[in-house]
């Protein structure tokens, strides 16, 4: 086994068959942590669509006062920081839709007749937020994910 280990080693192979950065382990924990968060957006989404609606709703990406027609949402740690994933972590939006929390908020947003998308934000080499993938040189960027309401 060493033998191989050291030949893949020697030729770079090794990187192609490393583990990912995040083990299943560990992509259950973030999961849990954002099933936590949706269940926040879940128990005051009625109450924030009152309040956006209204024009009261304190967007931290526009701090003018008025409805922009939607809320977004950044999932963040029970700290309140920003939960920000490396690249190639397991946790995708894949996963996160297949969670019963994403599920129950889109269904009672479904109800009302709103829209729910799940974005992934990518951090690009420079430390900016894009929604575009960074060139594929830059394999270390890392992520975070947003939840953008609107319908109303």
């Amino acid at each position: 086994m060493s033998f191989l280990n050291n030949f893949l080693d020697k030729t770079g192979l090794s990187l192609v068959f490393k583990r990912r950065i995040d083990d299943e382990t560990l992509m259950h924990q973030n999961l849990a942590i954002i099933e936590q968060a949706l269940g926040d957006i879940l128990q005051n989404i009625e109450s924030d669509i009152e309040t956006e609606k209204q024009g009261l709703f304190k967007h931290p990406e526009n701090p003018i006062e008025g409805s922009l027609g939607y809320l977004q949402y950044i999932i963040n740690k029970p700290s309140g920081e920003k939960l920000i994933l490396p690249r190639f972590s397991l946790v995708s939006c894949n996963s996160i839709k297949m969670t019963d929390t994403y599920r129950r908020l889109k269904d009672r947003l479904a109800e009302s007749g709103y829209i729910i998308e799940l974005k992934e934000v990518n951090i690009d080499y420079q430390g900016n937020d894009t929604y575009a993938q960074p060139a594929d040189i830059f394999d270390d960027f890392e992520r975070y994910f947003v939840v953008q309401i609107s319908g109303w």
